[in-house]
């Protein structure tokens, strides 16, 4: 009897999975740092190097991560999510404000995925979804658990279920 409820026990450990309290770790981010090669037609072009290959981004986008009076030449750090989308941008020099994690119950979720409301311990919050972010809301179901990343202007710009 005692090897069956070892059995029973080690895999109730396994199916948990080591979360507390439902929260997980989001996927890691890259963090890659590259030149501003060229900056037109309301895009800003970046240098490719071995782990970044072709991107741009709208300056208008840019400004609103943080990076305003941007020039060429002016080192950046691009974060890169696990779906390889640009979440954040900064100059090199300028340490990022810092983004924050929050976990909860998905309570409500727009028709055109522009916001977003989680119920947590302290209460329900409404959140502005970047455009990058809402197309992961496809998958997810009003009532699911979920972690979302907000970056400095609590925006989520990264979400995904929880166990």
């Amino acid at each position: 009897m005692r090897p069956i409820l070892v059995i029973i026990i080690v895999a109730i450990g396994l199916a948990w999975g080591g979360s507390v309290a439902g929260q997980t770790e989001l996927p890691a981010h890259q963090q890659l740092t590259t030149t501003i090669e060229k900056i037109q037609s309301g895009l800003m072009y970046f240098k490719s190097t071995e782990r970044l290959g072709h991107r741009e981004v709208s300056i208008h986008k840019a400004e609103r991560m943080g990076l305003s009076q941007a020039k060429v030449g002016d080192e950046v750090i691009l974060v890169i999510d696990d779906n390889n989308l640009l979440i954040d941008l900064h100059r090199k020099d300028i340490p990022p404000a810092g983004h924050r994690s929050i976990a909860g119950k998905l309570t409500y979720t727009d028709r055109l995925w522009e916001v977003i409301e989680i119920s947590t311990v302290g209460g329900k919050q409404t959140f502005a979804v970047d455009e990058s972010a809402g197309s992961r809301l496809a998958v997810l179901k009003e009532g699911q658990l979920v972690q979302a990343e907000l970056n400095e202007d609590n925006i989520v710009v990264d979400i995904h279920p929880t166990r």
